[in-house]
């Protein structure tokens, strides 16, 4: 898997790039729309961690099972899990 690149989806990129554009004057809809955009971004992390192998994981201190119960949380399940 050595020089395996991996981007975001476009669908992630587009909404970090709109959640720049919203005025701040619209409060509770950007609050929303960064709550939505937060997620997307999540769950592109999840879909990466799924992709990488043993190895890889050992290199930022993750093991299979820990990356196993990530990716099986829900989307909205945001909270960090200690």
């Amino acid at each position: 898997m050595s020089g395996h690149v991996i981007t975001r989806s476009a669908l992630a990129r587009e909404a970090c790039s709109a959640a720049r554009r919203v005025p701040a004057r619209h409060g509770r809809a950007f609050g929303w729309f960064q709550g939505i955009s937060h997620m997307l971004r999540v769950i592109e992390e999840r879909r990466i961690l799924a992709t990488l192998d043993d190895r890889m994981l050992s290199d930022v201190g993750l093991n299979r099972l820990e990356v196993e119960r990530e990716i099986a949380r829900a989307p909205w399940d945001l909270d960090r899990r200690g």
